[in-house]
This record gives C-alpha cells, sequence and structure tokens, in this order.
C-alpha cells in the first residue's frame, strides 16, 4: 500500500481494498466471500460487515494460507477452504478476494476453483492493501460485476430467437431482436427516455453501501425521494440488489453517481460499453441541498412528480424553521466559532453547504476529506486532504479552540486526548461512541430533519454542561 493509502486506512476513516471490495459482494444477496489471505484479513473485512448485517459471519470464509504458500502457490489452502465452503454452505455464488500478499503469488485462481466443482458460479478479484483503501476496492469489486454483465450481454440469447444483435446505436445499450426496432428515444444530455415502463424514466444508482454510517438508511431515502418523484430504480450494484437487477444495468436510462470515489469509473466504463449517459450529483444533504440535487438530476432526466416531492419538502422545513425560531429565543443562534466536518467526500462536502447554508452559522468551517477529489464545497474556508495535508490536519487538532465536529470517533478521541473543548456529532465510521438503532438517515428530507437534530441536541447538551460546570 502506498503511503498516503496507508496513512488514510490507520489515521483516519478508511480501510484497505480488500474490505472495499468484501462489502460490495456483500451487500448482493445470496452471495458468499472467501477471503485467501490470512485471519486478521478475515476477520477485519467480515467485522466491517457484519456492524450492519449480522449474517456476516454464516457468509464469510477464510483459507489462511500456510506461510510457504507465498513462494509454493495457495493451492493447496483455497481448495480446502472451496471444500469447505461445499461441504457447509449452498451459496448463490461465491467470490474468492485475494489480499496482498496472495495478490503477488500469481495463482490461476479461477482455475483452481473449476477444479474444486462447485455447484454455483465462482468470481475472484485481486483486492489488497496494495491496490489501495475502501474506495479502490469497492470499484474494483464494482467492474469485476460490469465484466460480468457485460459477458452475459454476449452470450445470452434474447427470448424466442437464437441470437441476439447489440444496437450498434451508441444511444442504446439494451440487447434487441435482430428484426426489432429500437424505440429508445435519448433527450438532448443523452439519457435514454422510453426503456422499461414508458410512463417511468429508470435510474441506476452507483457508489451507495450499507456499510457507511446511516448507510442502510441513507440508501432508503435516496430511493424513497426518487421514487416519490416518479423515478423507476432499476439497480443499486453495492446497495443491496439482487444478482439478476445487477445484471439489468444497461436496461436504465441513466446511472446516477451519489459517491464519485466509489463509482465514476464504473460509470465511464458503463457509458463507453452501453451507450450509457451518467450524472455525478454527490449525496443529497439538508431541504434545500436535496431540493437542487433531484432539479440537476430533473433537468436530465425529467421526473414526472417532482411537486410531491417539493410539498413534501416545505412541509418539513417550516416545521425546523419553527423549531429553529423557538430555540433561538431560548438559547440565541446556532453559532459555532469553529466547526470541524470530517468524512468522506460526497457527505462531507454536501454536509458543510447544508450546515452553513441552512440552519448555522461559523466564523469558520473546515473539511477533512478522508479521500482525494476534486469537490470544493463553497461552504468551506479551508480544505484538507487526508494522506496529502496531514501536517496542516494535525494543525487543526492541536490549535482547536472549541466548536462543532462533524466526524467520526477518530476526531472525537483525538481532541480528547488533547483536552480540547469541542461538541461531537457524528455523521461517519467508525462510531464507537454512539448506539445506532433507530432507522433515521442522515441524507435527503428525512435526513435534514434527523441533522437538524442532532446539531442543536449537541449544542444544548454543551449548554446545559456550561451550566452545571457553574
Amino acid at each position: 500500500m502506498r503511503k498516503p493509502n496507508w496513512a488514510t486506512a490507520c489515521h483516519h476513516m478508511s480501510v484497505c481494498a480488500l474490505t472495499g471490495a468484501s462489502a460490495f459482494f456483500a451487500s448482493i444477496p445470496g452471495s458468499f466471500i472467501l477471503i485467501n489471505g490470512p485471519l486478521w484479513c478475515y476477520f477485519y473485512a467480515m467485522k466491517y460487515v457484519e456492524d450492519y448485517d449480522a449474517s456476516a459471519l454464516r457468509r464469510f470464509h477464510c483459507t489462511q494460507p500456510e506461510g510457504n504458500a507465498l513462494v509454493y502457490g495457495t493451492e493447496k489452502d483455497l481448495l480446502a477452504g472451496l471444500d469447505f465452503v461445499k461441504s457447509n454452505f449452498t451459496p448463490e455464488r461465491l467470490f474468492i478476494v485475494n489480499n496482498c500478499s496472495v495478490s503477488l503469488v500469481g495463482d490461476d485462481i479461477a482455475g483452481i476453483a473449476a477444479r474444486a466443482e462447485l455447484p454455483c458460479p465462482v468470481y475472484a478479484v485481486d483486492s489488497g492493501g496494495i491496490a489501495g483503501d475502501f474506495p479502490q476496492g469497492y470499484e474494483i469489486a464494482l467492474l469485476r460485476v460490469i465484466a460480468e454483465v457485460e459477458k452475459q450481454r454476449r452470450t445470452k440469447p434474447a427470448a424466442g430467437k437464437k441470437e441476439n444483435v447489440i444496437n450498434s446505436n451508441a444511444n442504446v445499450a439494451n440487447a434487441i431482436n435482430e428484426n426489432e426496432e429500437d424505440t429508445n428515444e435519448t433527450n438532448e444530455y443523452g439519457a435514454r427516455t422510453n426503456s422499461g415502463d414508458a410512463s417511468k424514466s429508470s435510474l441506476n444508482l452507483l457508489g451507495l453501501t450499507p456499510t457507511c454510517f446511516r448507510g442502510e438508511e441513507d440508501i432508503a431515502e435516496i430511493r424513497r425521494i426518487l421514487e416519490t418523484a416518479g423515478y423507476r430504480i432499476n439497480a443499486i450494484p453495492g446497495g443491496g440488489s439482487a444478482w439478476k437487477e445487477i445484471m439489468e444495468l444497461p436496461n436504465a436510462d441513466l446511472n446516477l453517481v451519489l459517491r464519485d470515489e466509489l463509482a465514476l469509473k464504473a460509470a465511464k466504463k458503463l457509458e463507453n460499453d452501453f451507450g450509457m449517459p451518467f450524472l455525478s450529483v454527490g449525496m443529497p444533504y439538508g431541504i434545500q441541498g436535496t431540493l437542487q440535487w433531484l432539479e440537476k438530476i430533473n433537468e436530465v432526466l425529467p421526473a414526472t412528480n417532482l411537486e410531491a416531492v417539493r410539498q413534501e419538502a416545505e412541509k418539513v422545513n417550516a416545521r425546523l424553521q419553527f423549531r429553529n425560531s423557538n430555540m433561538q429565543s431560548l438559547w440565541g443562534p446556532l453559532w459555532f466559532d469553529n466547526i470541524l466536518i470530517a468524512a468522506p467526500p460526497s457527505e462531507a462536502a454536501g454536509i458543510a453547504e447544508a450546515v452553513r447554508g441552512e440552519w448555522a452559522d461559523t466564523g469558520n468551517l473546515v473539511i477533512h476529506f478522508t479521500h482525494d477529489t476534486g469537490l470544493r464545497p463553497p461552504a468551506a474556508d479551508r480544505i484538507l486532504l487526508a494522506g496529502k495535508d496531514d501536517a496542516a490536519m494535525k494543525e487543526t487538532f492541536e490549535n482547536w479552540k472549541g466548536g462543532l465536529v462533524l466526524g467520526s470517533s477518530l476526531e472525537a478521541s483525538r481532541l480528547v486526548r488533547l483536552k480540547k473543548p469541542f461538541i461531537n456529532c457524528n455523521i461517519a465510521l467508525p462510531s464507537y461512541h454512539e448506539i445506532i438503532a433507530t432507522d433515521e438517515p442522515l441524507c435527503g428530507i428525512r435526513g435534514a430533519a434527523n441533522l437538524f437534530e442532532k446539531i442543536w441536541n449537541a449544542k444544548l447538551q454543551d449548554c446545559m454542561d456550561g451550566v452545571k460546570e457553574k
């Protein structure tokens, strides 16, 4: 692993590529993950997934290669692992994920797996720490699955026909019969407007994962908003979609990229291979931020019921403004001398705009992006990148004078060790000092109310602590 990635994995909020790939594959119902590597890699990836999926323990296994396997290969250990899976489990498909050291050996994983004669399809990827951190592993897994989509499109015949012809017109990715007329139309942005249910434009949601903070809840909220607006969700690879749904990725009218670091490369590949347009929109935070997010999508692929979302947003916003006025009359404005936001790019950028643009004010807002990104939200006074600006990030903590910290347990524990005053509100993993037992999201309309409530309550708790000290 390169030094910046190692620093990110060990000192910030990310983990290695093996965990990212495992998290993606584990999100597919019926899947089983065989970690071809030591117990440490297995336990870390399994536990990471188990934090949101209690069944992870029954869907992971480890080959535990012997010490000399790095010289002579992992064939013996891999076959033993495959035999264990064959004897004790009945997965719909098996994903073999190689760790760093095994990736260097160069074993013919597919050939070894074929000898095991498992009754289900087997897929293999190299995704150890050498490949990068969580986003790179997730990306590797997503691209691996897209390769299967391409393979299926090449080999699967159309119903009632012996042959299937891929339309050479770059705007259409669906396989159609050679005697069948292409009825898909495109708008000025290249988005198809007549696939599946003609009354509903369809979307793929790329870059979502339940392993993020409030990940499952955010996925549900994004889906709810888009479906309320009149869109049909075709597939959410990495976000809970079944294998059959993922294989139908090319049937959507538009690919939405929610997190560039996880899915932008995949979106470009789908555009290149299937002629599918994509739109990078980030994650929706805040009431106004969510409406602006939806408007961007609507400009490219018009929604049929956008007004329903607007009405819901106005109703919730009116309630929040009423609550805000009441609290300000008692406690003063929602002001913080400093705000630090430390999270993955889409989360940090979106939350920064929502917090400063809709609810709170501050004299200084600093963002610590946990992954490299080109995002530069106007709400931020200073932006630092993990792995590149570590010295400056260290200074942020050492010179901290108090304020709101929107981040993870890592930022909180660091400030505690430095004995710095701060108001804490978790928005990212790891989260060791807060239990999550509700289904409230952080993004979207419902998430706006939740985040607004969390920030106000954090401020009020700080005010009460101040009263107690006096």
